[in-house]
C-alpha cells in the first residue's frame, strides 16, 4: 500500500448505527512505502463528446397518475423497512462491509437479498447509488426535509434462460428515506408518444444527483424494445420533482414511475459516474468504464474515465457541456498492487480519485476489496496512488456526502448486500 497525506474537514457523521471492522481481520499495516506514480496517464478527449437526445418531456396521463414528487415517495405508506445491526440477519452480514471503521450501515431487507442457491430466480441486482448529501449540501433533496439515498437495480438473471423476462435487462429505482429508514420502489420510465409509459432498459450501472436530477449510466442492451436512442449508449436524466403516483394505488412495478426527461448520447458505455461538487471551473459529472482484467498483464490497463462540466446556468441544472475537459486511461503499473482494473464506482473530489473494483483476473488475496485514492493534480509525474484491500467484498457505485465528507458505497452479491458510509479520513489505513 502506497500512503499519501489527506486533508479534509469532516463534519459530523450521518448515521445513527455504527459497525467497525470485521474482528481477527487486519488492514494493510502502516509500514508501507513512499509514494509511486498512479497508473494512470491522460486520455486524448478527441472523439469523447455527448450528443444531446432529441426526446422531449412528456407527463404522464393526468387521468391515470398524479405527481407526488421526491417527498411523496420518500413518504408514506406502502415503504419497505430496512434493517441495520440490529437485526440479527443483517448483523450477520457485517463481513461484506470495509474492513475500516464504518459510519454507518443497513441491509436490504430479505426479499431484496436475493438468493445463492437460485441465482436465475434472484433478478435484481443493486448497481448505482446517489444520495441527497451529493445533489444539495444540506443533505435534503429539492422538495423534501429526509435524507434520501437512490440504488438502481438491473433485472441481471433470467429464470429461463432460452426465454428471457421481458424485464431482463431493465432497471428499477430504490428511493430511501435515510431518516426512517424505508423504501419503496420508482420505475423509470418514457413516455411514447401516445402517452404510454414504457420501461427504461440498459444496465443502469451508476447514479448522479446534482440539485433535482437524477443521471442514470444505461446501455444499449434493450432487447429490441423500442425507446429514445434505445441502441446507443447513454446517461439518461430524470428530474426527481417530477415523480407519480397511480391515482388506483395498482400499476405493479408502475405504481410509482419518474419519466426521462432528457438523455445525453455518449461515446463510450460508461458503467459508473458520480458528480464532482469541487472540480475547477464548477461541477462536474465524472463516468468511467468497466474493463475486465484477465489472463494478461496487458488486460490490467484500459480503464477510461471521463470529465463533463456543467454549462453555465441556474444552479443544479443538467445541461452538461458536450466537449470533455478531462479524461485518463489506466496502464499497467510496475507494482501489480496499484493495478487499476474492473472498476465498478468512481468518486470524484476535484483532483482526488476514489475507486473501488471487483476481483476479476488480479491475482493476490481479497481481489473483491479492491480500493484506491489517486491524485491527478499538476504534472502527471506528481500522481500518486494509494491501494489497499480492505474495501466492501464486491463493491458498485459510491456517492460523496459533501457537509460530512463521508463516502458512501454498497455491495451486490446475493445474500451479502449491504449500504454504508465511512469518513474520507478512514479511507487509506
Amino acid at each position: 500500500m502506497r500512503r499519501i497525506r489527506i486533508a479534509v474537514a469532516i463534519a459530523m457523521g450521518l448515521g445513527a448505527v455504527t459497525a467497525t471492522a470485521t474482528p481477527g481481520v487486519s488492514a494493510v499495516g502502516p509500514d508501507a512505502a513512499a509514494s509511486a506514480p498512479a497508473p494512470l496517464k491522460r486520455l486524448d478527449t478527441t472523439g469523447l463528446d455527448l450528443r444531446v437526445g432529441s426526446d422531449p418531456y412528456t407527463v404522464p396521463p393526468a387521468a391515470e397518475f398524479e405527481p407526488v414528487g421526491i417527498d411523496g415517495a420518500l413518504t408514506g405508506d406502502g415503504r419497505t423497512a430496512l434493517p441495520g445491526a440490529e437485526d440479527a440477519e443483517c448483523a450477520g452480514r457485517a463481513a461484506y462491509l470495509p474492513r475500516l471503521p464504518v459510519s454507518s450501515w443497513f441491509c436490504w431487507d430479505t426479499r431484496a437479498q436475493g438468493d445463492k442457491q437460485d441465482i436465475p430466480h434472484s433478478p435484481w441486482v443493486p448497481q448505482g447509488l446517489a444520495t441527497s448529501g451529493e445533489a444539495q449540501l444540506d443533505g435534503t433533496p429539492v422538495g423534501s426535509a429526509h435524507r434520501a439515498l437512490i440504488t438502481s437495480w438491473t433485472w441481471q438473471n433470467s429464470p429461463d434462460p432460452s426465454a428471457p423476462d421481458y424485464r431482463t435487462n431493465s432497471v428499477n429505482l430504490s428511493v430511501v428515506n435515510l431518516d426512517d429508514r424505508r423504501y419503496r420502489n420508482v420505475l423509470p420510465v418514457w413516455v411514447d408518444g401516445a402517452g404510454v409509459l414504457r420501461r427504461v432498459y440498459g444496465h443502469g450501472g451508476g447514479l448522479a444527483w446534482y440539485g433535482p436530477y437524477l443521471f442514470m449510466t444505461s446501455s444499449s442492451n434493450w432487447n429490441g424494445y423500442p425507446g429514445p436512442d434505445a441502441g446507443r449508449h447513454t446517461i439518461r436524466v430524470f428530474d426527481t420533482r417530477k415523480i407519480y403516483r397511480k391515482r388506483d394505488g395498482g400499476g405493479g412495478d408502475y405504481r410509482y414511475v419518474m419519466p426521462e426527461v432528457r438523455h445525453y448520447i455518449t461515446p463510450l458505455l460508461f458503467d459508473y459516474v458520480s458528480l464532482d461538487r469541487n472540480s475547477a471551473g464548477g461541477a462536474s459529472l465524472v463516468a468511467g468504464t468497466y474493463k475486465r482484467s484477465g489472463s494478461t498483464s496487458a488486460s490490467l490497463g484500459g480503464t477510461k474515465l471521463v470529465r463533463y462540466r456543467f454549462q453555465s446556468g441556474p444552479l443544479g441544472d443538467y445541461r452538461l457541456v458536450a466537449a470533455p475537459v478531462q479524461a485518463w486511461v489506466s496502464t499497467v503499473p510496475a507494482n501489480p498492487a496499484d493495478v487499476i482494473s474492473d472498476v465498478q464506482g468512481v468518486q470524484a473530489d476535484g483532483d482526488r480519485l476514489y475507486l473501488n473494483m471487483s476481483a476479476g483476473s488480479v491475482p493476490g488475496a481479497d481481489p473483491s476489496r479492491r480500493f484506491a485514492t489517486v491524485e491527478v493534480g499538476g504534472d502527471p509525474s506528481t500522481w500518486t496512488i494509494n491501494a489497499h484491500r480492505s474495501w466492501a467484498y464486491r463493491p458498485e457505485d459510491l456517492s460523496l456526502w459533501y457537509a460530512t465528507g463521508e463516502l458512501w458505497g454498497l455491495t451486490e452479491g446475493e445474500e451479502e448486500r449491504v449500504v454504508f458510509s465511512l469518513r474520507l479520513t478512514h479511507l487509506n489505513p
